[in-house]
């Protein structure tokens, strides 16, 4: 019964969310906290470990060498592929990528680094950890990994030509795919935030000194 109740709670707190950043782009960083602030308080009600939020300190270094491969491809391979092709065949996409990003012409690193760290962790924490971890034993690893990226590609929509627009979900989807991959592996999200923020900088500095 209360694993029911949880994955109800868990859907409601999804579509609350997730239609909230599509309908009110305006209020789009308040409901994406919805779901960070809804996991804080259910665990503290419900006695939940740090640990259980996967906050698993300990084994971190172990998983992070379990999951290189993955974490090499998230932090790198798809940042840098891109960007490299894009610079040179499709600069429009590059042009739809920079103008939703939070910065302006000016970029500080000593204000931005903490930013990133914080909106990857809480991102990792809403889609990796709740929706992820709680829809995994209804659909299984590979279907719950698949949805959520999904979703998580929705969340960052920015309108713009289809073409351009399709490129950019579909590449959000590639990195949320292996994030999840990350996250599945040992259910650490330390590893996969460390995937996410490192994907995060690598794209970030590309698309500020290669374009």
């Amino acid at each position: 019964m209360q694993s029911k109740r949880m994955l109800l709670e868990t859907v409601l707190v999804l579509c609350l969310s997730l239609g909230g950043m599509l309908l009110l782009p305006i209020a789009k960083a308040l409901f994406g906290l919805l779901p960070i602030v809804y996991l804080l308080i259910e665990c503290r009600l419900r006695h939940r470990t740090w640990s259980e939020l996967g906050f698993k300190s300990g084994t971190f270094w172990q998983d992070l060498r379990a999951n290189w491969l993955w974490v090499v491809l998230a932090g790198f391979v798809t940042q840098s592929v891109p960007v490299l092709w894009a610079r040179a065949y499709f600069p429009e996409y590059l042009m739809h990528v920079q103008a939703r990003l939070p910065f302006g012409d000016a970029l500080n690193w000593a204000v931005l680094l903490p930013i990133l760290a914080v909106s990857t962790l809480g991102e990792e924490l809403a889609y990796r950890v709740l929706f992820q971890g709680r829809l995994t034993p209804y659909l299984g690893a590979p279907a719950a990994i698949v949805i959520v990226s999904l979703l998580f590609a929705l969340a960052h929509f920015a309108p713009g030509p289809a073409a351009i627009l399709a490129l950019d979900l579909g590449l959000i989807f590639l990195d949320a795919l292996l994030y999840g991959a990350v996250y599945s592996r040992g259910n650490n999200v330390l590893v996969s935030w460390a995937a996410h923020l490192l994907g995060d900088l690598v794209g970030l500095a590309m698309l500020v000194y290669l374009f």
